[in-house]
């Protein structure tokens, strides 16, 4: 039993749990950010065996394993959410580009001004 990996398991929590707030509030920077931080938390945690971790740590590992599961979740809805917005911005684009194809401009002015 080791104190040291309690409080890193703590901190990865904590971090976790604010991965579901960027999430939700669509921070991808600071989700960048959150995993950064538990991956250099993997790291120490990493020099540990498992003799050093105490039941109190797998308790909080069961924890972590059902906080990750419900972020990747979510995080999979997220994507495919943004994967939606962008495929309708490039159809958007593309029927704009049609538009300017068709109606294009001449000499220099868009056919567009000329109606308003």
């Amino acid at each position: 039993m080791n104190p040291s990996t309690t409080i890193l398991l703590q901190e990865w929590k904590r971090i976790s749990q604010q991965e579901t707030t960027a999430i939700a509030s669509r921070e991808w920077t600071a989700l960048n950010e959150l995993l950064d931080q538990k991956n250099r938390i993997k790291d120490l945690l990493d020099d540990y065996d498992g003799g050093d971790y105490s039941e109190t740590d797998m308790q909080l590992v069961s924890e972590l394993i059902s906080i990750t599961e419900q972020n990747q979740i979510w995080l999979q809805s997220e994507m495919e959410t943004v994967r939606h917005q962008i495929q309708t911005d490039e159809c958007s684009l593309n029927t704009m580009r049609k538009v300017n194809q068709t109606y294009g401009s001449q000499d220099g002015s868009s056919y567009w001004h000329s109606y308003s």
